[in-house]
């Protein structure tokens, strides 16, 4: 069995990316430039944090998971 020290790393990592992608919810509409700001340099905070491949997909994950539902709603045009 795999202990919690064994992935603090990891651990840890999955933690930020949680709250990175909560403080980011709801989505802003794409003409939003400061949010849109601010959702990349939360995302590049988590890889110079958290160096390595894991975190990387991660960050770009919450970011493209981000722009998917902003455009879902400017397509029912509702705004996002």
């Amino acid at each position: 069995m795999v202990k919690n020290s064994d992935i603090a790393f990891e651990f840890e990592l999955f933690g930020e990316v949680w709250k990175v992608y909560k403080a980011l919810l709801p989505v802003k509409p794409g003409k939003d430039a400061d949010y849109w700001e601010k959702a990349v340099q939360a995302v590049r905070g988590i890889m110079e944090k958290y160096p390595g491949q894991l975190a990387k997909d991660l960050s770009l994950a919450i970011l493209g998971d981000l722009e998917r539902r902003c455009k879902e709603h400017e397509n029912q045009n509702t705004g996002c």
